[in-house]
């Protein structure tokens, strides 16, 4: 299991389908297809890619590659679109849940725990369910979700 290097080339096609897009401020440079999150930094609607543990709430996926400053389309909730997975080897299995990553690369996502494996709950931003089973290291279909969600604790 180890973090893909650099976040990889997803084509012209990120959106799938739906139409809940909606405009942020980037808050740094972003790729298209990254996942992206606001920051909680004081900034209204301003993104940067999702980086678990760093940013907070997960918004959609970027639609468009952008340098910081610029306006960027995402697709939010509802919308099925391309994203790549955090992790060189593992993959998501078609239905499971998909939460942001701590990759440095940013905009990544893992199959979200079935428990936190620790004493109490955690929570975890919930960004979508895959549609596609993902290899590792390779991109696949989500429908975006976007939420909050508690992960139970191991018993």
């Amino acid at each position: 299991m180890a973090d893909i290097s650099a976040f990889p080339d997803m084509g012209d096609t990120i959106l799938v389908s739906g139409d809940n897009i909606q405009t942020y401020v980037a808050g740094a440079a972003i790729k298209k297809g990254q996942a992206v999150a606001i920051h909680a930094t004081g900034v209204s609607e301003t993104v940067h890619p999702a980086v678990k543990g760093t940013t907070a709430s997960v918004e959609g996926v970027a639609l468009a590659t952008v340098a910081s400053g610029e306006n960027v389309a995402v697709a939010g909730p509802g919308c099925v679109v391309y994203m790549a997975n955090a992790d060189n080897t593992t993959a998501i299995d078609a239905g499971s849940g998909v939460e942001d990553n701590a990759n440095a690369v940013g905009g990544t996502i893992s199959a979200l725990p079935a428990n936190s494996g620790a004493a109490t709950g955690a929570y975890a931003n919930l960004v979508g369910v895959a549609i596609d089973d993902i290899a590792g290291g390779a991109t696949g279909r989500v429908r975006l979700i976007c939420s909050i969600t508690c992960v139970p604790n191991s018993s």
